[in-house]
């Protein structure tokens, strides 16, 4: 992957992804309204500025200043990550617009600008990842915000590549992971059954992975990935079945 490009950061998948990245050997970039703690932001490899994906004019001024200060033309990989939830499930209704809107500007305008400032680049990325989800194919009750802007980042993704097919995109739906946004998820109470159902499901075992669990899982599958279908919506659980088990290749290797 070589120069890469993580979109939030600071904590969560983002902050495992530039650690795993880093200790493959790769120079990171990181966008976040946070900076990352200390122990990653020290990393001599990790370049991060903090900025907000949905202060739309100012994306591309801080991504050319990531390249300028990592002293590259571009990125080999983007990976589009940063996300919210928003305020907790509600019915549609019980959702100001404002909430609804602010939703749809992260989670498909921030990935529309730091698409836009990564292709205005000298170098070219060879393929985006964006952080996708079920919910925009399979919407529930309680998740409008959520389910709209994750199937609009779905439409949004397909677009871009069939406008530029020399760029392989895949928008990856990262199932239940213990992150703040995850937590939110599961805030649902009994009249909302079905993320009701998925909070008690969350405290069964393994039902819930850890973000570096998740970032583990992600690079193995673009390890993976050819054969892939350009642009489609992919579910992480799904590609895994036919990989190599990251984690259990981790602790054979430590064992040894």
């Amino acid at each position: 992957m070589g120069n890469v490009l993580v979109t939030g950061i600071s904590s969560g998948i983002g902050a495992a992804l530039a650690q795993a990245l880093l200790r493959r050997g790769h120079r990171v970039c990181g966008l976040s309204r946070r900076l990352p703690d200390a122990a990653l932001a020290g990393h001599p490899s990790l370049h991060a500025i903090s900025a907000d994906l949905t202060d739309f004019a100012l994306v591309a001024p801080a991504i050319r200043q990531l390249c300028d200060r990592a002293g590259i033309a571009g990125f080999d990989t983007v990976f589009a990550n940063a996300g919210t939830f928003g305020p907790p499930p509600a019915r549609a209704e019980r959702v100001a617009a404002q909430d609804f809107m602010a939703v749809l500007a992260l989670n498909a305008g921030g990935v529309k600008a730091t698409l836009d400032a990564c292709l205005s680049l000298p170098q070219r990325p060879r393929q985006v990842i964006a952080s996708a989800s079920i919910s925009g194919q399979r919407q529930r009750a309680g998740m409008l915000s959520y389910a709209t802007s994750k199937a609009a980042l779905n439409a949004l993704m397909m677009t871009y590549q069939i406008e530029n097919p020399d760029i392989f995109f895949l928008p990856l739906g990262l199932c239940n992971v213990a992150t703040p946004l995850g937590q939110v998820t599961i805030q649902a109470g009994p009249e909302l059954p079905e993320l009701y159902a998925l909070r008690q499901r969350a405290g069964q075992p393994g039902y819930v992975v850890t973000p570096d669990e998740r970032a583990a899982h992600i690079l193995a599958v673009l390890d993976h990935a050819r054969g892939l279908e350009p642009g489609r919506f992919r579910e992480i659980r799904d590609l895994l079945k036919s990989i190599p088990d990251p984690l259990q290749q981790k602790v054979i290797s430590d064992d040894q």
